[in-house]
């Protein structure tokens, strides 16, 4: 469904963003869903959409506002989810679950049982590219940072990557560095922050007691201008720290956003790297990624999800607690 289109000016770093809702798509639930925004084949914008039950998946096409596929055959729940780009434009949505990893053809719908992998409770994924190829991570409850091939869904053996004995791993993410060369980070349920080689499984210093409570998600920012790489992490309590990759130190003072936080989301409006976040209390926050400043926003959601197309537009989707999408288009003005 096409939504009204309705400019939304808030102030923000010295000028204005803008948000317009473009479309509001109804799933057919009556609670709060998981969006994620990605480009298909022919770079238009699409919205995988996934239940916490894990009962139902489904993928619409953002511009028309129709549903391309869906599949209600369910898996054993939907801890989170991540998109994978393939050799020769494919594109995977791989889910966790309480049993491990389950594979779909994100373009087609089409389920892949012959790359699922039962690793027990999986809570995070992370998606990237490592020695060429894609990889997958997840997040272990035993512990384990897993890594899957992601053609084959084969895991890698080999280094291992866990976080404490008797920890579980909650959080996890492939930070790029502007060398190529990237760092897996990892969040355990006792606050800490656990860093590794990705070649050698080597630990890059000792783990860091980065939060008082469960680490929950990990996400990497844009890289900085200045050849700096930052990562941030969200706790139990909706409290936000960002973190130099290559250090571990933190960056400037913590984020507090006073509720549980689901999902963050990284953006570039116009030039300007935003992060957001969206959590219980249904309300969609932002800073600018780089200086951590708070930008003020008028956009309802449990979940969010970022996107800049090909032309440079940037997308922004939001899940309500009633189970709509809403479609916005972002946009900066400097004043």
């Amino acid at each position: 469904m096409k939504a009204d289109s309705c400019w939304s000016d808030v102030i923000a770093c010295g000028g204005q963003l803008k948000v317009r809702e473009t479309v509001r798509i109804c799933t057919g639930f009556g609670h709060s869903v998981g969006p994620l925004l990605e480009l298909g084949q022919d770079g238009q914008a699409l919205v995988f959409v996934s239940v916490p039950d894990g009962s139902e998946f489904q993928c619409w096409d953002v511009r028309a506002g129709k549903l391309a596929w869906r599949d209600g055959e369910g898996v054993s729940g939907c801890n989170d989810t991540a998109l994978m780009r393939l050799p020769g434009g494919g594109l995977s949505l791989a889910v966790a679950t309480e049993d491990g990893v389950e594979w779909w053809d994100a373009l087609t719908g089409r389920y892949r049982p012959e790359l699922a992998r039962e690793e027990g409770t999986i809570w995070a994924l992370s998606a990237g590219q490592l020695g060429g190829g894609p990889v997958l991570l997840g997040a272990g409850n035993d512990g384990t940072v897993y890594r899957w091939d992601g053609i084959s869904g084969a895991v890698f053996e080999k280094p291992r990557f866990e976080v404490g004995p008797g920890s579980s791993a909650m959080a996890v993410g492939l930070v790029p560095l502007p060398s190529g060369e990237g760092v897996i980070v990892a969040g355990d349920d006792a606050g800490r922050l656990w860093r590794w080689d990705p070649v050698t499984g080597n630990p890059l210093g000792e783990p860091t007691a980065g939060h008082s409570s469960k680490v929950r998600i990990i996400k990497a920012l844009p890289p900085l201008a200045t050849g700096r790489s930052l990562f941030v992490s969200s706790d139990q309590e909706g409290v936000l720290q960002r973190w130099d990759t290559r250090t571990g130190t933190s960056v400037g003072p913590p984020m507090e956003t006073g509720t549980y936080v689901f999902a963050l989301a990284t953006a570039s409006v116009d030039g300007t790297d935003l992060l957001f976040a969206a959590g219980a209390d249904e309300t969609v926050r932002a800073w600018d990624a780089e200086t951590g400043e708070p930008i003020g926003l008028s956009a309802n959601g449990v979940a969010v999800s970022g996107l800049t197309q090909r032309d440079g537009a940037t997308l922004l989707a939001t899940s309500t607690a009633r189970g709509e999408i809403l479609v916005y288009e972002c946009s900066m003005s400097i004043e």
